[in-house]
C-alpha cells in the first residue's frame, strides 16, 4: 500500500473507508477476498449497519424494521475483521499526517484511505423548508420519522416527479392518503422516460388517486411552526399535512476542504477509483468519473468492488455501468437504460407499442448501434437490452428499417 501511519513509533496499516452504504461494503467484501488480516475500520454517520437503500420508498407510511433492512448482518463485520463505528461524523481529512478527525475530536489513521460518503438531499432554497413536516428521504431514520409524523394525517404533496418522488407517491397512496405530485418539467420521470411513455404513467397514476401538477413549482411552504399548505409558482395554494422534498442530490464534499483532494461536482477519480493523491480512494454517489456523478446504485457497487480490489493491490479498472434505472409504480414496471436521446439525436428509433396494454417500448439508435431503451408495461428485455448497449453491436442498415423489437434483441445477441 505504500503509506502508513505510526502510533507510538510502531508501523501500522489500516484500511479506512468513510461511508456505510453499498460503494463502503462492496468495497470491504471485495478487499477482503484478497487481503485477511489488513484492519479495516468503517466510519457512518448514520447509526445503522449499512442496508439496502434502495428500499426505502416502498417502506413510507409504515415503521420499517432494521434487520430486515440489512445488507450483512452485525456479526459479519466481527467475523471479517471490520470495526464499524456507527453515529460517527468524518469533519476533516489531514492527507500530509494520513488521519482524519471526527466529529467528537478523535483522529484515526490509516495507511488507505476510501471515501464513501455519498450524497445528501438537496433542498431548494425555499421559505418554509425548514417547518416541521416538511421531509426529505435519504435515510431509515427519515422514513421512521415520516411515518411517525403521517400516521394520523391525510394529504401531502411530494416536490419531484422522478424516480424517488413517484415511488414515495405511491407507496403514500397506498396507504389510502391524498398525494399530489409537483414537477417542474412537462411530464414525470423526464429522464428516464419520453413524453408520450410519460403520458400513459401518468393516467396509470391518476387512475390511482394521484393528482400531478407539471411545469410548475414550490414557492412557499406555509405554516407557522407546522406545515399546512404550499404555494406553487402558478399562485396556486394547496392545503396539506406534509411535504416531501424529492429535488435531487448533491455529493457529500464537505469534509474535504484543505486536503488536496481535487472536486469538481464530486471527487475525481480515475478508472482504478483513484483519486490525485496516493493511497486515496473515492466511489460512489460522491465520486465522480469521466466528469458525471451518477448517484445509481449499481454504479455505486461497481465502483466500491473496483476501489476494494484496487485497495488491495489487485489492480483492475472500472467495468462501466450503462446507467439505468427500474422502478415499479401504479402497478406498472418501468425500466430505461442508457442514452435517451434527449436532444433529438437519435438515428433512428424501434417502437413497440401496445395502448391497450399500457406496453411500451422503444430503442434508440446513433450509428446503427443501440445506445438507449424505454420499457414500460414489459421490462423482461431489460437486463438484454443493457448488455446489448454496452457491447456497442453495429446492426446493418437493411435490419434496422425492417424488423421488429424482439427481432432486434434477438440480433443483439447473436
Amino acid at each position: 500500500m505504500g503509506l502508513y501511519f505510526y502510533i507510538r513509533g510502531e508501523k501500522m496499516a489500516r484500511l479506512l473507508i468513510l461511508g456505510n452504504g453499498i460503494a463502503a461494503v462492496s468495497a470491504a467484501e471485495a478487499f477482503r477476498q484478497h487481503d485477511s488480516s489488513t484492519p479495516i475500520t468503517i466510519v457512518s454517520e448514520e447509526p445503522h449497519y449499512a442496508y439496502y437503500r434502495l428500499r426505502l420508498s416502498k417502506y413510507l407510511g409504515e415503521n420499517p424494521s432494521e434487520e430486515d433492512m440489512l445488507i450483512h448482518q452485525p456479526g459479519w463485520y466481527a467475523e471479517n475483521g471490520i470495526e464499524v463505528l456507527l453515529d460517527r461524523k468524518a469533519v476533516s481529512i489531514d492527507t500530509v499526517r494520513c488521519k482524519v478527525t471526527l466529529d467528537d475530536g478523535s483522529d484515526i489513521g490509516y495507511s488507505s484511505l476510501l471515501i464513501a460518503t455519498g450524497s445528501s438531499p438537496f433542498k431548494p432554497p425555499v421559505p418554509g423548508c425548514e417547518l416541521k413536516g416538511v421531509f426529505s428521504i435519504r435515510t431509515l431514520d427519515d422514513v421512521k420519522n415520516l411515518y411517525k409524523y403521517s400516521k394520523e394525517r391525510n394529504t401531502g404533496v411530494v416536490i419531484g416527479g422522478g424516480v424517488l418522488g413517484l415511488e414515495a407517491a405511491w407507496s403514500l397512496a397506498k396507504k389510502g392518503k391524498k398525494i399530489y405530485v409537483v414537477e417542474g418539467n412537462p411530464y414525470i420521470l423526464s429522464k428516464q422516460l419520453d413524453e408520450q411513455a410519460s403520458e400513459i404513467l401518468k393516467s396509470l397514476g391518476e387512475k390511482a388517486g394521484i393528482e400531478f401538477l407539471l411545469s410548475n413549482r414550490l414557492e412557499r411552504v406555509l405554516g407557522d411552526t407546522e406545515a399546512r399548505g404550499i404555494v406553487l409558482r402558478d399562485g396556486r395554494e394547496l392545503k396539506v399535512d406534509f411535504v416531501i422534498l424529492s429535488t435531487g442530490v448533491k455529493p457529500n464534499t464537505g469534509l474535504l476542504e484543505g486536503s488536496g483532494i481535487a472536486v469538481a461536482r464530486g471527487i475525481i477519480v480515475d478508472e482504478f477509483m483513484r483519486t490525485n493523491l496516493e493511497g486515496v480512494y473515492a466511489a460512489g454517489d460522491v465520486a465522480e468519473y469521466r466528469g458525471q456523478v451518477h448517484g445509481i446504485w449499481p454504479m455505486a457497487r461497481e465502483q466500491g468492488k473496483t476501489a476494494g480490489l484496487n485497495l488491495a493491490g489487485i489492480k483492475t479498472q472500472y467495468n462501466e455501468v450503462v446507467p439505468s434505472n427500474y422502478i415499479k409504480v401504479f402497478e406498472t414496471e418501468i425500466f430505461s437504460a442508457g442514452d435517451l436521446c434527449k436532444a433529438g439525436d437519435a438515428e433512428a428509433e424501434i417502437l413497440d407499442f401496445s395502448p391497450e396494454e399500457n406496453i411500451y417500448r422503444k430503442i434508440f439508435f446513433k450509428g446503427n448501434r443501440a445506445v438507449g431503451v424505454i420499457l414500460l408495461g414489459d421490462v423482461k428485455a431489460g437486463t438484454r437490452m443493457a448488455r446489448g448497449i454496452k457491447s456497442g453491436r453495429h446492426l446493418p442498415d437493411s435490419l434496422l428499417k425492417n424488423t421488429t423489437f424482439d427481432e432486434i434483441i434477438e440480433k443483439m445477441e447473436e
